[in-house]
């Protein structure tokens, strides 16, 4: 059973499109973040070149919502207070460029910053808006799992891909066995394997940890 590799930065691309569609009106930016907790790799939507050439010159430190900010603390979103008007950042790089409000998600990984992306908009946005970028974050977490390396050592086997796209069309264990012909303590010592490489407890955790990045190679 072969399973469709999509381009990891596919993934990104459509999550930007979608939750920019989601806020009318709003520029959007995400990045990968290293183990210095410095952004990089940037993927911009709507933002010219130059001005994001200029944040990373001369701005970039100065970000409220840089991840070193917020990597201490156990959040997931990040919304500015009412004195960010009176910041350098606000006064000479949101407001000549025509950034009203801003809003930042952050995608964690063993409690750590692994990602982010950042939203500007002309306008504040509105209390429902906010609660439609939190509920983004599922999709936000599923981009930046494609774009992760896996360890080798964690990467599933051609054998664990057929299992995990049975398990993706709600196949039991037994259907797993019959169509594996391998015996049922076999599938359940294969699925605790993959359990153990992904760090989940049961089938719905895998399936939302588990993209592509995770398969060694074709599935046969």
């Amino acid at each position: 059973m072969a399973t469709l590799q999509i381009p990891a930065d596919a993934f990104i691309h459509s999550c930007l499109e979608n939750v920019t569609r989601l806020i009318p009106g709003s520029l959007g930016v995400y990045y990968r973040v290293d183990e210095q907790l410095a952004p990089q790799h940037y993927v911009l939507a709507g933002i010219p070149a130059q001005t994001h050439r200029a944040y990373l010159e001369h701005f970039c430190p100065h970000d409220p919502f840089h991840p070193r900010r917020y990597d201490p603390l156990p959040v997931s979103f990040a919304f500015p207070d009412a004195q960010l008007r009176h910041t350098p950042y606000y006064r000479h790089f949101m407001q000549p460029n025509n950034m009203a409000d801003m809003a930042e998600i952050f995608v964690r990984k063993n409690r750590h910053i692994v990602a982010g992306l950042s939203l500007m908009r002309d306008t504040p946005f509105t209390p429902q808006e906010r609660m439609r970028l939190r509920a983004m974050l599922p999709l936000v977490e599923l981009a930046t799992e494609e774009l992760l390396p896996v360890p080798g050592d964690q990467r599933l086997t051609p054998k664990e891909q057929v299992i995990v796209d049975l398990i993706r069309e709600g196949a039991c264990n037994k259907r797993i066995a019959h169509h594996l012909n391998i015996s049922l303590s076999t599938v359940k010592t294969h699925l605790r394997n993959i359990f153990t490489k992904a760090e989940v407890s049961n089938r719905t955790e895998l399936l939302r940890n588990v993209g592509a990045s995770w398969y060694a190679g074709p599935a046969s």
